[in-house]
């Protein structure tokens, strides 16, 4: 009996030691299994991480182009507008056939002094050469004011004697004086001024009008002398026409 319970102990024991091999062999099986799908994971998870990363630039770099060309688009809509052409007043001598630029129309250019003599040559040779029966004695004031003394002498035997420029034309005539053209220079120290002008002359009683083309050439300056409160509104600055002559555009 005491035979049989040993062998059955040993047995036990062999089979214990063969358990204890084999549950350990499967422990081993299992942390293997484990560790591959770790590094499994660690592989899917690295290359997702890398696709995005290069999305991300991808996009980043798409909607810096949009940027781009977005802000370009929009400079040459901005630019546009400021494309111009600027013309030329070229001036033909009649004896020789040379040709030269007298100026560049660039409104841009104009300083202030250049268009106050504008101004005022404008102003002057509209009153001188225009004709409107209700507002003459305004128009005669104004040349007066900005004429020099011997301009003005000339100018008041315009309306001196029977052939006097209001007897004549009385309320029957009006002339509207269109400046086509003012060039200023400078000659010898002396500002001058070439003004191309058209008259329309309309005469009321038939309603007909006559153009007539005129070249006005006159020298002027400004004066620091004292006016008349009531002509100081007129011509503050003292702007004087020293010379003044009319002539036939031959051209037209």
């Amino acid at each position: 009996m005491k035979q049989i319970i040993e062998k059955i102990k040993s047995t036990l024991k062999v089979k214990s030691r063969e358990f204890d091999r084999t549950y350990q062999s499967e422990f081993d099986e299992q942390l293997d299994t484990s560790g591959s799908y770790k590094e499994a994971l660690d592989f899917e998870s690295s290359l997702r991480y890398m696709v995005e990363q290069s999305n991300k630039r991808a996009y980043m770099f798409a909607f810096f182009c949009g940027v781009l060309s977005l802000l370009s688009i929009m400079a040459v809509m901005l630019l546009t507008p400021l494309k111009t052409t600027e013309p030329y007043l070229v001036r033909v001598n009649d004896t020789t056939g040379a040709v030269d630029i007298i100026t560049i129309l660039d409104t841009e250019q104009i300083n202030h002094n250049e268009a106050l003599d504008k101004h005022f040559i404008n102003s002057y040779v509209r009153a001188r050469e225009g004709y409107f029966y209700d507002m003459l004695n305004r128009d005669y004031e104004l040349v007066l004011t900005l004429s020099s003394d011997r301009v003005a002498a000339d100018y008041k035997d315009i309306y001196k004697g029977e052939n006097a420029r209001d007897r004549v034309f009385k309320n029957n005539i009006q002339i509207n004086v269109d400046v086509l053209s003012i060039v200023l220079t400078e000659s010898n120290g002396v500002k001058t001024a070439t003004i191309r002008t058209n008259l329309a002359i309309k005469n009321l009683s038939n309603r007909s009008i006559v153009n007539q083309y005129r070249i006005i050439t006159l020298s002027y300056e400004y004066q620091n002398i004292a006016f008349k409160e009531s002509m100081r509104h007129i011509n503050p600055l003292g702007f004087k026409v020293l010379t003044y002559r009319i002539d036939e555009d031959i051209k037209r």
